[in-house]
């Protein structure tokens, strides 16, 4: 009777450690890895500024959003408390448009930005940073010699670089100097040879090829579609070169708060190194690709449509990229009146061009539309958003009634008069709101205060309804997100001019155009661009609330740290 007293003793002994065991597993699903508070957390839900106490985060997702209080009963032994100390939190901002892939290769180049980015102010300073870097890098003669970000809008007095000057100062380098546009570049003799280009090239439909004055020689300056045998001659990277390259690009990003990245007109190659890369896990931050309309054919051999729009390791492609003008400040964007200055190569009564005929854009457009995908479309000046339009119709026939995501990159020059038709549609503009401040002063000149006034018109284009996003272009301009706030709520120019204040916009609404308006662009809504329950735990801390300062002070809030689906990719103290 005693043995049978003490095994039913063990028996609800065990039951009841086996209980306790399965309630402490129930409870710990409810347990969070990190919480922060302490701070001002902006979750950017809804039209205006929202904050909660604390946030709660496990296995890469947010899975609390409110009081410090309810957030600590998820506290466990394990988890790590983070007090932000009064900094900031917001969801990890979005890259609306950049070219990424560059990100992986200037690391290795010269940075030629005019001040007060860069240095490369003049001619002369332009080359004394190259002797600087090419001294410091050791680069042996026959080297290619690379540099970025030249800016012919703020050469003194006209004087421009040209293929004279750097023979003088590499005859024994071939030397490319790629325009702050991106759309060109100056290149020297032997990098002419080097790519091919010579007198007897002749200038394609689209395309600037500047010739030496009195000569068929080129003079240098190469732009647009006579630009395209540069970009398309790269020299391959090593397997292990593409994942450090990449994870050294993946941190410029991540520096500046940035989770997701876009790479904005992608060649076949570079979707290749890009896709190589994810595959051997190198990506910190996700990435999202646009391959180029000429390249899509070729892309869907490798990639085949099902793979699109799906994250795998990072990395998706987003849609499709079509490119139907150039840029303003390089006077190759296309307008409906002619530049007040002439064309790049001396034009008269110019009013820049198309990339491609008015009938080819409507068949790249309708082939987009067909795909059923995003299309991410190119256009700055007024003339190449009515070719958009007029595309656009194309496609559709008269049908509208199917949703279709598309979005106009840059939409610089955007008149008034266009907007209703951008709401009728349902195409959102991404803005590039750092022009106010880099290239205000070449737009006037170039274009007349009236259209330099109305540049990227956020304002209207929100009161009309819309949720038009924001961009940096790297490397056109610098990733540097609180400028590019900055600019999209004070609009002033390098040289300290107002530029059309009636187009300023609040700062939460300039962060909506960097977060959640982002999120909608790319049809991931559903998991980022806010702080939300089951939303990625993608976040950045500022050491100031953006909200809460002096607008003029919002360019100096400094990034502290990225975080990337809970895990710190990026901290300014370490």
């Amino acid at each position: 009777m005693k043995s049978l007293f003490n095994i039913s003793i063990l028996v609800i002994s065990f039951f009841s450690i086996s209980c306790n065991q399965s309630s402490k597993q129930n409870n710990s699903n409810n347990y969070a890895e990190s919480i922060y508070y302490g701070g001002d957390i902006i979750t950017m839900e809804g039209d205006s500024a929202t904050y909660a106490e604390a946030i709660a985060i496990k296995e890469g997702k947010i899975i609390f959003v409110g009081s410090k209080a309810e957030a600590e009963k998820m506290k466990s032994d394990s988890t790590t408390m983070n007090d932000l100390k009064g900094k900031t939190m917001l969801p990890g901002f979005l890259d609306a448009h950049s070219h990424y892939f560059n990100s992986l290769l200037v690391a290795n180049q010269c940075k030629l930005y005019a001040p007060p980015s860069g240095t490369a102010k003049d001619v002369e300073s332009i080359i004394a940073a190259l002797k600087t870097y090419a001294e410091e890098r050791k680069i042996p003669k026959g080297e290619m010699i690379i540099g970025y970000g030249y800016d012919d809008n703020v050469m003194p007095d006209g004087r421009l670089l040209n293929r004279d000057d750097l023979d003088k100062a590499f005859p024994d380098n071939p030397v490319r100097i790629d325009h702050v546009s991106m759309h060109g570049g100056v290149l020297n003799s032997l990098a002419l040879k080097y790519y091919g280009i010579d007198a007897n090239t002749k200038t394609p439909p689209g395309g600037v090829i500047v010739r030496k004055p009195g000569t068929n020689e080129p003079f240098g300056l190469i732009m647009e579609t006579a630009f395209l045998p540069v970009f398309e001659k790269s020299e391959p990277m090593s397997p292990q070169q593409e994942i450090e390259f990449t994870k050294a690009g993946q941190m410029l990003y991540a520096e500046a708060g940035i989770t997701t990245a876009h790479e904005g007109a992608t060649h076949l190659y570079q979707l290749q190194t890009i896709k190589r890369a994810s595959d051997a896990g190198a990506n910190i931050i996700d990435v999202i690709a646009f391959p180029f309309i000429t390249d899509v054919d070729n892309t869907l051999k490798e990639i085949p449509q099902s793979e699109w729009l799906t994250y795998k390791k990072g990395f998706k492609i987003g849609g499709v990229k079509v490119t139907i003008d150039g840029s303003p400040q390089g006077r190759t964007a296309y307008f409906s009146k002619p530049y007040l200055t002439g064309g790049p190569g001396g034009e008269k009564n110019w009013f820049g061009e198309l990339t491609f005929p008015q009938d080819m854009v409507n068949q790249m457009v309708k082939k987009v539309y067909d795909m059923n995908v995003p299309l991410n479309l190119h256009c700055n000046g007024d003339a190449s958003i009515d070719a958009f339009l007029k595309a656009y119709e194309f496609a559709r026939a008269g049908d509208f009634s199917k949703p279709w995501n598309v979005t106009t990159i840059h939409s610089q020059f955007m008149r008034k008069d266009q907007i209703p038709k951008f709401v009728k549609y349902g195409v959102r503009p991404s803005f590039y709101t750092l022009h106010t401040y880099y290239f205000y002063e070449a737009h006037l000149s170039n274009r007349g205060m009236e259209e330099a006034q109305y540049i990227s018109p956020m304002r209207d284009a929100l009161d009309a309804g819309m949720k038009p996003t924001n961009h940096t272009d790297f490397v056109v301009a610098p990733l540097d997100q609180m400028f590019m706030l900055w600019s999209a709520v004070n609009r002033i120019s390098r040289a300290g001019a107002e530029v059309g204040t009636s187009q300023k916009v609040t700062p939460y609404e300039g962060l909506q155009a960097m977060t959640i308006y982002v999120a909608d662009q790319y049809d991931e809504a559903d998991s980022k661009g806010s702080l939300k329950i089951n939303k990625r735990a993608d976040m950045v801390i500022l050491d100031k609330n953006p909200l809460k300062v002096n607008v003029m002070d919002i360019k100096d809030i400094k990034i502290i740290e990225t975080i990337k689906d809970g895990k710190t990719i990026y901290n300014k103290t370490r």
